[in-house]
């Protein structure tokens, strides 16, 4: 039987994520054969740094281990859900940002 610390129920390490906005209507959405995926991940992250989920999936280049890693599901089970929560909602924006053509091939 695992031992639950009480501050992870009061201060996970790990806190939900809101959404501050919508992927822009106007900004064209990632498509494979007529995308430019380096300008395309680029306004992604730019969009994600808004909600501050950009670590989820960018390292910044001068802290290359600083993503944000999925939390010990026994040691801290807040934190891990809401890691899976604001995962969820990373996915979500990534749906949004990509041509129906791409999104076939996501599962």
């Amino acid at each position: 039987m695992s031992i639950i610390l009480p501050t992870n129920a009061t201060y996970p390490f790990i806190h939900p994520a809101k959404l501050n906005a919508h992927w822009p209507a106007s900004e064209a959405l990632f498509n494979c054969p007529t995308g430019e995926f380096t300008k395309w991940s680029n306004k992604l992250a730019i969009f994600l740094q808004q909600s501050s989920l950009d670590h989820y999936i960018f390292a910044p280049e001068k802290k290359p281990k600083c993503l944000i890693t999925t939390p010990n599901l026994d040691a801290e089970p807040v934190a891990h859900a809401n890691w899976l929560a604001n995962n969820d909602l990373i996915i979500g924006v990534i749906c949004a940002a990509i041509s129906e053509a791409e999104q076939e091939g996501l599962d």
